[in-house]
């Protein structure tokens, strides 16, 4: 079975870059079992970070063989065919060299960093990525110290609660409408998954796990855990209110979305889901009032 559709996300509203995914899985899962789906991508004009992360983490868990043609330059450039960077399969020093390339470029490819314990992998994946982001876009320092926070939180939660072999981060900056777009994901247990596991869980469908993730609830089954699922309540804070942007996580078959104004869940239509959890951050870059310190728990 081949698909082709026409993806040309339109960058202004962050949920838009989901649409084409959406139609995607629709098709996917209404063949049978056995076929193999060739997904043609000549009709692709353009595609954000969270269309090619949420696409990269369904077609990896739908247990259907992908084969992926007529991939336009751009694409082949952040990876999608490749898997992109594998940052612990290079030496630090090569994987330093790798990124310090895209310092005058306005995005980053995919970046497949070890999960699980490996935190050693994940922080110098974070670090290296914050640098060169603040440095692509002479982001200002108040804003900086929010990225870091921002970034620092997500790819934690992947390291600690997803159960994933594998993380991955991009993003994608437009320096003429002020902005900034980073995706990260996982392919692992999703939030209800991660919910699940702990002894006194009551929480038992996608749509409640990801209000509870939302509201500050930990999956994480420590002493220290009521304070630790604050942060992306925190996140959420210094990216909406305190800069004006967008927030959007997904997780299993349902979708948050936050922006000024609007505080959504959405579930996607039955039979489809992520076996993973997305978020993509939308980050305005220019404010000079923003200060990170008002936000902090």
């Amino acid at each position: 079975m081949i698909i082709k559709e026409h993806i040309n996300v339109d960058d202004d509203r962050l949920l838009d870059g989901l649409i084409p995914v959406v139609r995607i899985m629709s098709r996917v899962e209404g063949l049978l079992e056995e076929e193999t789906v060739t997904i043609d991508f000549s009709d692709t004009v353009f595609i954000t970070p969270l269309c090619t992360l949420s696409l990269v983490v369904y077609l990896s868990g739908c247990g259907r063989k992908v084969l992926l043609r007529n991939v336009p330059e751009y694409l082949g450039i952040i990876g999608i065919t490749s898997g992109g960077i594998r940052s612990d399969q290079m030496r630090q020093t090569e994987f330093l060299a790798t990124m310090e390339r895209y310092s005058t470029k306005t995005y980053l490819p995919i970046i497949s960093f070890a999960s699980g314990k490996n935190m050693d992998d994940k922080e110098a994946v974070s670090s290296v990525v914050e640098n060169i982001l603040i440095r692509q876009l002479n982001i200002r320092p108040n804003v900086a110290m929010g990225l870091k926070y921002m970034v620092e939180e997500t790819l934690d939660n992947i390291t600690e609660h997803s159960e994933s072999e594998r993380g991955y981060i991009i993003a994608q900056a437009y320096p003429r409408k002020g902005y900034l777009d980073i995706c990260m994901a996982d392919n692992g247990v999703t939030l209800l998954g991660s919910y699940m596991k702990l002894a006194d869980n009551e929480i038992v469908s996608d749509l409640e796990a990801i209000k509870a993730a939302n509201r500050g609830i930990s999956s994480k089954n420590l002493p220290e855990a009521e304070n630790r699922g604050y942060g992306i309540q925190t996140s959420k804070r210094m990216l909406v209110e305190g800069l004006g942007g967008q927030y959007l996580m997904i997780s299993g078959s349902c979708i948050y979305v936050k922006s000024p104004g609007h505080d959504n869940v959405i579930s996607v239509p039955d039979g489809l889901r992520w076996n993973g959890t997305v978020v993509a951050l939308r980050i305005p870059v220019n404010s000079s009032r923003f200060n990170y310190i008002n936000y902090l728990e």
